[in-house]
């Protein structure tokens, strides 16, 4: 294995459509032929990247921001927020009006629901899960969606320090244990493998993907990323929607 690849997915790997284009996927099976071990690294749970896993045939990744880690089909990090931390943070949301997701690795419930849930959902072309208000006192919970729009993002942080909430889209926040991170994640599947000399690429476009950019090797943005990971980037390719994906691999020679 000549080195590891990690792709953000929205606005990196998928085009606007939610999907990946057959280029992009033609251009990461050269990549495996190639030698190279290429990974998603997404704020999403695997159940919920489930078709982009079949269709590019990707099986390893860094899950909800550093929660899970699957290497090559086997899960080998799982951080759980305790049932305690969700329910003073399901009172605190209730207050407030807004409304929460709960994800394992196998599914995904909303346990307190808002009006623009089916909203936020469309925007990130995921089906609404449905509502079970006990799902997380029978299941585990590795990560959760805050829905909210509203800007108070620093009251629940203040609130809660034991939690790392980050907004990546207009209408919710993904929640997951302070100090992880895809970052995290990436540093612990290294430390798993035992290969503390493997390089490592990683494709991204959003503010969850600067602590990724600062742990790789070297670190390709989008052409629609936000300014300050251009300025952190390596390279800076395309749009995700022009190409960005395929110009990077092969500026760097890995297709």
């Amino acid at each position: 294995m000549k080195g590891l690849v990690f792709f953000d997915l929205d606005g990196t790997l998928l085009n606007k459509k939610g999907q990946v284009d057959l280029e992009v996927i033609e251009a990461i099976q050269q990549l495996k032929k190639n030698g190279y071990e290429p990974l998603l690294a997404t704020g999403r749970s695997p159940i919920e990247v489930s078709e982009v896993i079949q269709s590019t045939n990707i099986h390893s990744g860094i899950f909800m921001n550093g929660q899970v880690v699957i290497f090559k089909g086997e899960t080998l990090i799982h951080h759980e927020i305790p049932t305690e931390t969700i329910e003073r943070l399901l009172l605190f949301a209730k207050e407030n009006g807004h409304g929460i997701t709960c994800y394992n690795v196998d599914t995904f419930k909303i346990i307190v629901s808002v009006p623009f849930a089916q909203e936020a959902y469309g925007y990130i072309h995921t089906p609404t899960p449905d509502v079970v208000p006990t799902f997380y006192k029978e299941q585990v919970v590795n990560m959760m969606l805050l829905l909210s729009r509203d800007n108070n993002d620093e009251a629940y942080q203040q609130a809660f320090p034991e939690l790392r909430f980050i907004r990546n889209f207009p209408y919710a926040l993904d929640v997951i244990i302070a100090g992880n991170s895809k970052a995290t994640g990436i540093r612990a599947l290294i430390r798993t493998l035992n290969n503390d000399s493997i390089t490592t690429y990683a494709f991204g476009d959003g503010a969850n993907d600067l602590e990724m950019f600062l742990e790789v090797d070297f670190s390709i943005a989008m052409g629609n990323a936000i300014p300050l990971l251009k300025e952190k980037a390596d390279y800076v390719s395309e749009d995700h929607d022009k190409g960005g994906v395929i110009q990077g691999l092969k500026h760097y020679h890995l297709i």
